[in-house]
């Protein structure tokens, strides 16, 4: 709680952390406590979002904009998704406080879950770039987004926080107030986030993208008690709800006045809650120095409404409605030992864990001419029909998983990684008589790694890694039916799982005035899922749409770079991102192809002046990408990727702030201040034009 709150007084003259502080301990590569970014064979991203960040953005994903590694794609304002080396959607993990946020309905293109994540809860963001399913299993193909959050950021027995920011890109603000009480052996914080949004206005003179506004409300509480020393019990509760969200992709064709596929596409109500308990206990037994057990419920909330737009600009009368809703209670354990082998001490990592998804799923479809209502439903075997949203109603899956991962020094200039894991799933489902009646498809796999980190010099580090990956595929695989970019999905009972073998190659130097990392990765992937170009009952059409299948096309890929660096003159810090991605892949009919929704080449860069004598600070941030026109197949049908590629960008903005006084911090920001028309590759929204936005931060002591 004293180190929250240092944290906390110190933001308004703390240099910016997202690009480089190699030596901060970054806990989610090995998930081992007091293991450095420098000293981790992995590629590794950190962010501690200060009020000007967060009072920036206008969902959570935008913290990461400016990490190394990581491209950020929007299909709508509404909603964002991760790409970490050239891969997104369920090849992506992302976990809450180390609780997974992927259950198995995560599609294999962008998702809009990460939006359900209140900024203003965050306390840290560490990212692995890479496969790390030996220490977080499936989905970790592309890497991990572990977002540790803080219900409030403690500053005595008794405190209150109030942050509150607004934006004139879309008209809108986002408030919190959080509140805390500590006592000898207990602590108790919660708070409360309202937002509001408008439409996003877009630059170069296009106007409001409408629509794109939301609103979204949370609350979350933490508590925390210690019944004696080593052993704490930890109890976390978070609601977050966002009502009609648009997929604006769905309503312009890349750009307005052209028409998309939909007369309206809203997610309503988009939520997230869990719930979990954690019992950790340490101590100086070097047998049992850590061990933490978990409890949790994870809850997804998904409605969808759709009003189809036929291609004379007519509205369908009918009205498609959908609501999934996926249930995930879990449990895991992690533990950390030391022992002696061969007169070295070896530091293990091992632990396990199990969830258990259930969706319930209803839809319906609605005359708006008449009013009149039919649920949607599946027949199955015998005449018996069940209710059916994106998915059938009734499917689960299970997955399990154990690991062992060790770490040591064979000399002080030479470290050791090395990790294994078993995984196991189940998922069953009844996909109706018409798409292959009853489905369970099973998958086991064993996936390793090993790191080596080299140490020539106190300054200097090289890192090499090779890990496997491992996804298997989950519901939205194997039983998807619905609307999807360019078509129509239909299922694949069939898929099996995708296996990867990456190599990392990282160069970090870092003195006190400044740290540069390069990161060369190559990445091949076999049996690679790819929604393809499929049939229905012996038609490429469904209803008068292209259908697509999640299908094992082949082999894909991926080579790059990942570059960050930082520099400091004085009072003055400049620093920098690049990022550059190549993929390829075998297509189905067997011929080769780039990889869809890869970046461009692309960075981000910034001066920070930090006043010596005042709490003042200001600073010029750029955001850069080059034209994208090595485009997939998938990405040829895609109506948010113009034809021949988006266009590369250069965005400009300057940002000011200072602490008023303690605990009172003021930042201001002129975004895009060249009012450029832009968007980030494969997103269906054009990002804000040229804007001012307030932030204002207060934490007192009651």
């Amino acid at each position: 709680m004293a180190l929250a709150g240092a944290l906390f007084s110190a933001q308004a003259q703390q240099p910016p952390d997202t690009v480089i502080n190699l030596s901060e301990v970054v806990v989610t590569g090995t998930r081992v406590l007091g293991t450095a970014r420098l000293e981790q064979s992995a590629a590794l991203s950190l962010s501690l979002p200060r009020l000007e960040i967060k009072a920036a953005s206008a969902v959570s994903v935008d913290l990461l904009r400016d990490l190394p590694g990581v491209f950020v794609q929007q299909t709508s304002a509404g909603q964002g998704a991760v790409i970490l080396r050239g891969l997104v959607g369920n090849q992506v993990l992302y976990l809450v406080d180390g609780v997974p946020l992927n259950n198995g309905t995560y599609r294999d293109g962008p998702g809009q879950y990460f939006a359900t994540i209140d900024p203003e809860m965050i306390e840290r963001i560490e990212v692995i770039r890479g496969p790390a399913s030996v220490l977080y299993g499936s989905d970790a193909q592309g890497g991990v987004v572990n977002i540790i959050t803080k219900s409030h950021p403690f500053a005595g027995t008794r405190s209150v926080r109030v942050a509150a920011n607004g934006s004139t890109a879309n008209m809108g603000y986002r408030t919190r107030v959080s509140a805390g009480a500590t006592g000898s052996r207990w602590s108790l914080g919660a708070g409360g986030t309202l937002v509001q949004a408008g439409d996003l206005r877009a630059g170069d003179g296009l106007g409001e993208q409408d629509p794109s506004g939301f609103n979204a409300v949370g609350f979350d509480f933490e508590f925390q008690y210690e019944p004696r020393a080593g052993h704490a019990i930890t109890a976390v509760g978070q609601h977050f709800r966002m009502d009609d969200v648009p997929r604006y992709d769905r309503y312009v064709d890349f750009r307005a006045p052209a028409l998309g596929s939909d007369a309206e596409h809203l997610f309503s109500p988009q939520t997230r809650q869990l719930g979990y308990v954690r019992y950790t206990f340490s101590s100086r037994d070097p047998k049992l120095s850590r061990f933490e057990a978990t409890m949790s419920l994870a809850i997804q909330r998904e409605g969808r409404t759709r009003v189809r737009l036929f291609d004379d600009g007519t509205s369908d009368v009918i009205r498609t409605r959908l609501r999934d809703d996926v249930y995930t209670p879990g449990v895991s354990l992690l533990g950390t030992s030391d022992v002696d082998l061969a007169n070295r001490v070896v530091t293990l990592t091992w632990g396990g864990e199990f969830y258990h998804d259930r969706l319930d799923s209803r839809g319906s479809e609605e005359n708006m001419a008449t009013g009149v209502g039919v649920a949607s439903l599946l027949p199955v075997a015998n005449g018996i029909a069940i209710p059916v949203g994106s998915f059938p109603d009734g499917a689960n899956s299970d997955r399990v998983g154990l690991f062992l991962a060790g770490e040591t020094y064979l000399f002080p200039e030479l470290k050791v990684e090395a990790g294994v894991r078993w995984s196991r799933f189940r998922n069953e489902a009844d996909v109706g008589i018409d798409f292959g009646g009853r489905v369970e498809n099973v998958s086991a796999d064993v996936t390793g790694q090993m790191g080596l980190v080299v140490i020539p010099s106190p300054e200097w580090r090289i890192a090499t890694r090779v890990a496997e990956g491992f996804r298997a595929p989950n519901l939205y695989d194997l039983t998807r039916v619905g609307p999807v970019p360019g078509g129509f999905a239909v299922p694949n009972p069939g898929a099996t799982p995708e296996r990867s073998l990456s190599l990392d190659v990282g160069i970090r130097y870092l003195t006190h005035r400044g740290a540069v990392a390069l990161t060369l990765y190559r990445t091949r992937i076999t049996d690679f899922i790819d929604r393809a170009p499929g049939t229905f009952q012996g038609d490429t059409l469904f209803n008068g749409e292209r259908v697509f299948q999640g299908i094992n096309v082949g082999t894909a890929r991926l080579i790059g770079f990942e570059l960050e660096g930082l520099r400091r003159f004085g009072p003055v810090e400049a620093r920098g991102t690049v990022l550059y991605t190549r993929g390829d892949q075998t297509e189905a009919d067997g011929t080769e192809a780039p990889m869809s929704k890869i970046p461009p080449l692309s960075g981000s860069g910034g001066i920070r002046w930090t006043s010596p004598g005042y709490p003042v600070w200001l600073e010029y941030v750029v955001r850069w990408s080059i034209r994208q026109d090595r485009l997939g197949t998938r990405d040829l049908t895609d109506p948010r990727i113009p034809a021949g590629g988006t266009p590369g960008h250069f965005v400009q903005s300057v940002r000011a702030g200072t602490s008023l006084r303690p605990g009172l911090n003021l930042s201001v920001g002129f975004e895009n201040i060249t009012d450029e028309l832009y968007r980030t590759h494969a997103s269906g929204v054009d990002a804000a034009g040229r804007h001012v936005w307030v932030g204002v931060e207060a934490l007192g002591v009651l």
